[in-house]
Parts: C-alpha cells; sequence; structure tokens
C-alpha cells in the first residue's frame, strides 16, 4: 500500500553523505566462522551477559516443563534465532547481496531421543509446545515418514503450526538420503518447542523454526557434525515445499549470525556470509525495532497475492530485460527463473565496466534502471501482455512461472518491481561500506563528528523505506507512521523490515537518543493506536536491539 506521505524514492546516488566522504570499497569483514553448527553447553556461549539472566529464567522453564510433560530430561536444544533485515529488502531472490542480522530471540526445539531398547519406545514423534493453548500437541507415527517426500497439508489459508516443524523433518529426510549421508532410522522423539519471536511480525519466526527442526531432526538421526551452508540451503528447500519461493536470506541470517555484527549475505556464487561489526561508533550505534501489530504477510498463508507475486514480477522482468537487449541466457535460479542480478551482471560485461568504485557502481545502476524504463513504459501489465514481451503464449508462460507456488494476479508492475531492486542493491553497497568505515574512521570522533555517518546510514534506510512504500509496496500506513514519529523524535533513519505488508520496522538511532524515541513512539503510536496495551506488552512491541549469534546445538546439563 503506498503512503501519499512517504516522498517518491530518491536515487540511490544522490544520498547525502559525509564531507569528504569515505573511500567507497568492499565492507571489512572477518574472517568466516567455522562452517559448522557449534554445539555449545553453556548459555554463555549464546547469549550476551545483558540477556543472560533473563534467558537462563527462561532455559529453566523449558527443562522444568519438559520433565514434567515426558517425565525424562531432554537430550538436546537445536536453537535458531529470528532475523531483522537492515537492509535489502526483497532482493535476496533476485540475487543480490542484503545486509540483516541474527536477533537475541529464538525459536528452541528441545529433543528426547529414545533408544530402541527403552520401554517407552512407541516410534512416534509427540510434538508439543511451551505455548499449549495456541498451539496443541500433534502426534505422529516414525513409520508414515518411510518416504522422505511425504506430503505436507497445507490447503487453506491457515497452516497449522505443526506443518513448519514437518518442514524441516521432511528437508532432514530429503537431503540425508539425496546426499546419501550415513543416518540411522528416525527414532522415537519427544519435543518442546519454545518461540520468543514475535510470529507474523517480519522476523522470520517460521524461517528460524524450520532451521530449528531440521537441525534436531538431523542431530536425532546422524553423529555427523552439520555444516552451516548445507542447514542453510536445506532449510531454504524445505521451507518451500509449504509454497514459500524464499530466496534465502532469513535462513543465512539465523545459522549464520554473530554476536554484535550484521552479515553481507551474499547468494552468488554460493551462499556465504561476512560479518560487519555494527557497534564500534562514539556515541554507539543501536537499532530500536517497532512491531505495527499489523500482521505481517505469512509467506505460506498470504504468499500467493504479496511475496510469491513479486518473486514472480522479478523473474519475469529479468527474463524480459534479457530478451529485449540480447545479453543471452541468465542463470536460472533454482530451476525457476532468470534474475535481475543476472541481467545487471550480463549489462555491465557487455560494457566492459569493472566493479568495485562507486562511480563504475552508480553508472551501471542508472544504465540499468534507464534500460528498465525503456522496456516497461507503465506500471501495470495483464498477463497476456507480460506474456507477448516474453514472446510465449499466455498460457505456457503461467504454467511456466505461476503454477510451481501458488499465485493469484491478474496484472503485474515489472517496472517499478526492477527499479526497486536495482537501486536497493546499491544502497546495500553504499550501506555496508559506511559501517566498515565507522569501524575504522568513527572511534575517535566526538559525537559532532560523527553525525554525517549517522545521518548517511539513515539515508539509506530512509531511501529505502520510500522504494518499499512507493515502488515495491510491500508497506502500510502503520508502517509508514512508525517511521516517521521515529524520525521526529531522533532515529537518523527508520524503515520496515522483512516480508512486508505489516510486522516491524527498525530504526538507526544514537545510544544518546534511544530513550526519545522509544518514548515518541509509545506516546503518538501505541497509546493511540493501541491504548489497551499494558506495561510488558510494551515492552515486547518497541524496544533496542543488538545483533546476537546465529544457530547452534545446545547439550547443556544444567542450566
Amino acid at each position: 500500500m503506498t503512503s501519499a506521505s512517504i516522498p517518491a524514492s530518491p536515487s540511490p546516488w544522490t544520498t547525502p553523505h559525509p564531507s569528504p566522504p569515505p573511500t567507497y570499497s568492499p565492507p571489512l569483514s572477518f574472517p568466516p566462522p567455522d562452517d559448522l553448527v557449534p554445539t555449545v553447553t553453556r548459555l554463555h556461549d549464546i547469549y550476551s551477559s545483558v540477556d543472560l539472566p533473563h534467558q537462563t529464567a527462561r532455559w529453566h522453564a523449558l527443562v522444568a516443563r519438559f520433565k514434567a510433560l515426558y517425565d525424562r530430561p531432554m537430550t538436546f536444544v537445536a536453537r535458531s534465532p529470528g532475523r531483522v533485515n537492515l537492509i535489502g529488502e526483497h532482493i535476496d531472490y533476485s540475487w543480490f547481496p542484503v545486509l540483516p542480522m541474527a536477533t537475541v530471540h529464538d525459536v528452541l526445539v528441545a529433543v528426547c531421543v529414545l533408544p530402541q531398547n527403552d520401554p517407552a519406545t512407541d516410534d512416534r514423534i509427540i510434538l508439543s509446545n511451551v505455548s499449549s493453548s495456541k498451539y496443541p500437541t500433534r502426534v505422529f507415527n516414525t513409520h508414515d515418514f518411510q518416504d522422505p517426500f511425504f506430503e505436507i497439508s497445507t490447503s487453506g489459508t491457515d497452516v497449522d503450526w505443526s506443518a513448519y516443524f514437518l518442514a524441516g523433518l521432511k528437508g532432514a529426510l530429503m537431503f540425508s538420503k539425496l546426499c546419501a549421508t550415513e543416518t540411522t532410522p528416525l527414532p522415537t522423539m519427544r519435543v518442546l518447542v519454545d518461540g520468543d519471536i514475535p510470529p507474523c511480525a517480519g522476523l522470520s519466526a517460521s524461517s528460524a523454526f524450520v532451521c530449528s527442526s531440521l537441525l534436531a531432526v538431523l542431530a536425532a538421526t546422524t553423529s555427523s557434525m552439520i555444516e552451516k551452508s548445507f542447514l542453510v540451503n536445506s532449510s531454504v528447500i524445505s521451507e518451500r515445499v509449504l509454497g514459500v519461493n524464499s530466496g534465502g536470506m532469513d535462513q543465512a541470517a539465523s545459522v549464520f549470525g554473530v554476536r554484535d555484527h550484521a552479515l553481507l549475505v551474499d547468494f552468488r556464487p554460493l551462499v556465504s556470509a561476512k560479518p560487519v561489526r555494527v557497534l564500534d561508533t562514539v556515541p554507539p550505534l543501536c537499532f530500536v525495532l517497532a512491531n505495527s501489530l499489523v500482521v505481517a504477510a505469512n509467506r505460506a498463508e498470504t504468499g500467493p497475492d504479496t511475496y510469491n507475486v513479486r518473486v514472480v514480477e522479478a523473474v519475469l522482468a529479468a527474463e524480459i530485460l534479457a530478451r529485449k537487449y540480447t545479453v543471452g541466457r541468465l542463470e536460472i535460479r533454482d530451476g525457476f527463473g532468470g534474475t535481475l542480478r543476472g541481467f545487471y551482471d550480463r549489462v555491465c560485461e557487455q560494457e566492459g565496466w569493472t566493479m568495485g568504485d562507486r562511480e563504475s557502481e552508480e553508472r551501471a545502476v542508472r544504465e540499468v534502471v534507464r534500460r528498465v524504463q525503456e522496456t516497461f513504459d507503465r506500471d501495470q501489465y495483464s498477463l497476456d501482455e507480460v506474456a507477448e514481451k516474453l514472446g510465449q503464449k499466455t498460457e505456457d508462460m503461467v504454467r511456466k512461472y505461476m503454477t510451481r507456488f501458488p499465485i493469484m494476479a491478474k496484472y503485474l508492475n515489472l517496472r517499478d518491481r526492477s527499479i526497486h531492486v536495482i537501486e536497493e542493491s546499491f544502497r546495500v553497497k553504499c550501506f555496508s561500506s559506511l559501517l566498515a568505515s565507522s569501524t575504522h574512521h568513527l572511534r575517535t570522533l566526538s559525537g559532532s563528528e560523527s553525525r554525517p555517518y549517522f545521518d548517511a546510514l539513515g539515508a539509506l534506510m530512509n531511501a529505502s523505506q520510500a522504494s518499499c512504500a512507493n515502488l515495491f509496496d510491500c508497506s502500510c500506513p502503520e508502517v509508514d507512521e512508525l517511521t516517521q514519529i521515529a524520525r521526529r523524535y531522533g532515529a537518523a533513519g527508520s524503515r520496515i523490515t522483512g516480508t512486508g505488508w505489516g510486522g516491524c520496522t527498525v530504526s538507526l538511532v544514537r545510544a544518546d537518543k534511544v530513550a526519545d524515541v522509544i518514548d515518541g513512539l509509545k506516546k503518538e503510536y501505541y497509546a493511540v493506536r493501541y491504548p489497551e496495551l499494558s506495561g510488558s506488552q510494551l515492552e515486547q512491541a518497541v524496544f533496542a536491539i543488538r545483533p546476537g549469534n546465529g544457530t547452534v546445538l545446545a547439550k547443556i546439563e544444567a542450566v
């Protein structure tokens, strides 16, 4: 929903920068962490000292609940966090890099694996949830999963919560079979799930649940260490069985997360994540998360007329552009279609442009946007008109691009979606470069001297929000209002984060302005729209956040 109060998306190369601007260079990154999912034995290995008291109490309750429910201790806990995307919305499925961070909030899948000689072994998986009144217990027979390609029921708009666990289970069994991994038969399992990621808030609770479930089943069926890259790729495919054409950002951020770091996630040639430290500024750089309390698009339930449509629009735009400008066949993403990054890279190759400096990137963005505008002279095209541009019959186009995942659309907007993707990808490069510069330059600067860097980062976030609202049409009036209030009270930048059509905003705030921004949001948004919220509910709706650690397998004997 486009908001008239948000200005049209400014060109990314006109975003203000400090004077003199920092040298444009690839983002500073630390050596990639070990690619194996770590096994931890202390909560301190997962959470920071700030979060440890609350999380210790939470894990105590989980241990006690598990013992009371199943009369036995848990064997391990598979833990995956949610994510907040700082910038780079809806460009991962076009294979452009994005800049998310893992959150402290997570999904815990506690498991007891019963050995064959245990009297209680009954070839059943009992799946329970700490919030049992909302998520009732489900029971499955392990024999039903002898074929790893079993079907998961996702009929209707209300997907049962257990479907996300089953998606992870299916992924674990399917990829173990395809990769000929040595595994034991699916054992009797007792499972208890606890999640503190707000559902349908655009923070990837569903992806975290699938990641944790897949890891839990792998840990129960194999003694091998599990590679992070394998877990990411398997989780992406696993979530697609629910009808979601996921791009991979959510899973990568959850699995590769590093405390106090954002992640520059790239998808070519393979999925990779480079940590970029975000807290070395004076005053400290902070982020404030605000939940609009408008239910964000649940990709498994509302994807057919929101998320999945955007994926198809991006793919069809790339294919049409490649055909018009004869750049050759684009590399196919997951057997589905070409990508806008593929077209962008081909244009750069044809023109002989070497990427890596700001001037070249600006020139490439300008040229690709010009070609998009030349190809698509209006915002709406019927399916017949799109098929004509593609050089195909409408029924053939629909069969190839609009049946693998459920789609509900009679008209497609190829121009605005493409411009957003291309310009947003450039904003990611500028933002990550500035963060890297701050690590070197801002440690010694006073507050007044560091302000231009905050302003430059904030301007990129604001431009991203305007583009999400006006070009990609994935914002909503409530989210627009939250971003405007945050800026009025001192946020350098504020934007939607996540799938969109509701959910949360993330705001870049100097540490000395955090209290002002949170108070302003409570006064002008929550007190007006949701006066019935209690104090504790308000604390869960708007709060400061920090980047957290990624997926782990926890074997903690005593919490």
